[in-house]
């Protein structure tokens, strides 16, 4: 008898960049998604795309991101209320550099479509798709640090 494969079973597509393994292709599910800029802001964080089964679900119509930050360790807080409505990515810079969040902390930013994590500094730290002049609209900001 020959050696039997899981018909359902998919193998990751992963991508090594800069050292960082994340996702190389989008991973759409009849339930879920699995997204390549949220990979890459979570490998950043030190969390391998192997060890959660998505970034966001229909069932809870929102974002997925945060619960696996949690269980692996990270305080993560929004600060939504410290950024003015209308805000972009270029114009935020400056709020993040006078928030009073710990030291090692970092900013999980949210615009249309994508996520980027940017320093306590408001420097890019991960970017899958980065602009010269970003002009993306902030929908949410999440403050992120180990506990």
């Amino acid at each position: 008898m020959g050696s039997t494969q899981n018909k359902n079973k998919k193998t990751m597509n992963i991508q090594i960049n800069n050292g960082l393994a994340y996702l190389a292709h989008h991973e759409e599910r009849t339930k879920s998604h699995k997204g390549i800029c949220v990979s890459a802001c979570l490998a950043k964080l030190g969390i391998h795309p192997s060890q959660y089964q998505s970034t966001w679900t229909v069932r809870s119509k929102a974002n997925a991101t945060y619960g696996v930050l949690r269980r692996h360790g990270f305080a993560v807080r929004s600060r939504k209320s410290s950024i003015p409505k209308g805000a972009t990515v270029g114009g935020i810079r400056n709020s993040i550099r006078k928030m009073q969040d710990p030291p090692e902390s970092c900013y999980l930013i949210h615009v249309s479509g994508h996520m980027l994590l940017l320093s306590n500094t408001g420097e890019t730290i991960i970017d899958t798709d980065p602009r010269t002049r970003d002009r993306r609209k902030v929908l949410d900001i999440k403050a992120v640090w180990s506990k």
